[in-house]
């Protein structure tokens, strides 16, 4: 199997709307619900993941602060999704990684997500912590809060 090359890069969140509608939200009705209220913030910022012109993975972080975890300036990772044929590729692997190397840029120390439980093995291979409480999000399912030091 060939060793597959991608790039990521930061895409405005309108980018992200299709990605974000066939994987997370299927249960809305059109792509213009699937804004994010805060995507447009001016601390925010969206990357994707692409296999040349593909876009194949989506991540947008905005800085927020949770109850959960101590923090001086933390970010929240909201609406990470992969293209189900490019899972297990690397390409989320890689949108996280930069994800850091901007959050750490910025001066951010956590970031935080609320992971679907099937992503779980996803971020603690990242070296994400865990609280083990599982919380329900309406519609969406099951989740743990997870975060890793930036």
């Amino acid at each position: 199997m060939a060793l597959m090359k991608f790039e990521v890069k930061r895409i405005h969140p309108n980018e992200a709307r299709s990605l974000r509608h066939r994987v997370l939200w299927p249960h809305l009705a059109t792509l213009e619900e699937c804004v994010i209220d805060i995507d447009l913030r001016e601390d925010a910022f969206h990357l994707g993941t692409f296999d040349g012109d593909r876009l194949v993975a989506i991540g947008s972080f905005f800085q927020m602060s949770s109850p959960k975890v101590e923090s001086a300036f933390p970010y929240r990772l909201r609406a990470m999704a992969s293209d189900p044929d490019y899972r297990g590729k690397g390409c989320g692997r890689l949108l996280v990684e930069k994800g850091l190397i901007i959050l750490k840029e910025k001066g951010a120390d956590v970031l935080w997500c609320d992971a679907r439980l099937g992503a779980v093995p996803f971020y603690q291979s990242m070296h994400f912590e865990a609280l083990q409480k599982v919380y329900e999000i309406p519609r969406i399912g099951p989740h743990l809060f997870m975060w890793k030091l930036v």
